[in-house]
């Protein structure tokens, strides 16, 4: 009770604790959490144990924890995987393909945020209904004439080139994010006007108001957006697997598919790749959950 009255009010109030009714609200939430926390971690542990089991003991029945364990075996298993599936190689390309898209993202949803807030040029509540518009289309919708384009870049006409089987049409994909556009828009929105008039007093252009004024004021929600854009292309999937067909070109999630079809693989091999594919996502919420938690909230007051 003492803990639960230096919380922030939810659903919940500490005089609620106070009644019957409000015990027994309390206790209903608790166990259903509890239950729906078992439910979320418990494939990923299994996943995590199994990997460290053979492969008979997997198929032989249910057991969470592995029957003979040891940290030699746990490591042999880990350099077993490493070698047989070849994974360096995919990680490396993984980490380019999100880098990639972490540039484009950052210059051009940054840019276009910009645009929409402070230049203003003509037609620009048109270009802000397109980009919301954007939103609202289904990823179905889009995804013939994306490739179509990326065919015959970059007018899609049969005189283009052809950038399939590049990270281009993965990067092009990541910069052309309505929602980070909009979440740059709104936290540029947030700058006092004063400051980029006193810039501008200064003698200091455009291009340097963004880089000087607006980029080092917007830093948490740049961070916000440098993590899930990292977080979103390494676990990116479907495009990666319509465009890039040359085997050096693979990244984690493809391998991963493709390794489901292939027999020769084991299934505690199998699993010790899901776990290597999963590690990055993981460890970067791990280190930056209080910028991914308040980096929405950051961007979307106005001062």
């Amino acid at each position: 009770m003492k803990k639960f009255n230096s919380k922030m009010p939810g659903i919940l109030h500490a005089s609620d604790l106070k009644t019957q009714k409000g015990k027994i609200a309390h206790w209903i939430m608790f166990i259903y959490l509890c239950f729906a926390c078992v439910f979320a971690v418990f494939p990923s542990l299994w996943i995590l144990l199994s990997a460290f089991k053979d492969t008979q003991e997997i198929y032989s029945g249910f057991s969470l924890l592995p029957e003979h364990f040891t940290l030699g075996g746990a490591i042999a298993s880990v350099q077993n995987a490493w070698q047989t599936l070849e994974l360096g190689t995919s990680i490396l390309n993984t980490f380019l393909m999100s880098l990639g898209s972490l540039v484009m993202t950052i210059i051009v949803c940054g840019f276009g945020g910009y645009v929409l807030s402070r230049l203003k040029p003509k037609g620009w509540k048109v270009i802000l209904a397109l980009v919301l518009w954007t939103m609202m289309m289904p990823t179905q919708m889009r995804t013939v004439p994306l490739y179509i384009s990326w065919l015959h870049f970059p007018f899609a006409s049969s005189g283009g080139m052809s950038i399939v089987d590049t990270y281009w049409p993965i990067w092009f994909n990541a910069a052309a994010n309505a929602f980070n556009v909009l979440l740059f828009k709104n936290c540029f929105d947030s700058v006092p006007i004063s400051l980029v008039e006193a810039g501008k007093i200064d003698g200091c252009r455009d291009i340097g108001i963004f880089f000087r004024i607006m980029v080092p004021l917007s830093m948490p929600v740049i961070i916000y957006v440098s993590i899930l854009t990292m977080s979103g292309a390494w676990s990116e999937f479907f495009i990666p697997y319509l465009v890039l067909q040359s085997k050096e070109l693979q990244i984690m999630p493809v391998k991963i598919f493709l390794l489901k079809n292939d027999e020769t693989v084991q299934m505690n091999v199998y699993m010790m790749a899901l776990i290597f594919a999963s590690l990055p996502p993981f460890i970067i919420f791990l280190l930056f959950q209080k910028h991914i938690m308040g980096g929405v909230n950051v961007g979307g007051v106005k001062g």
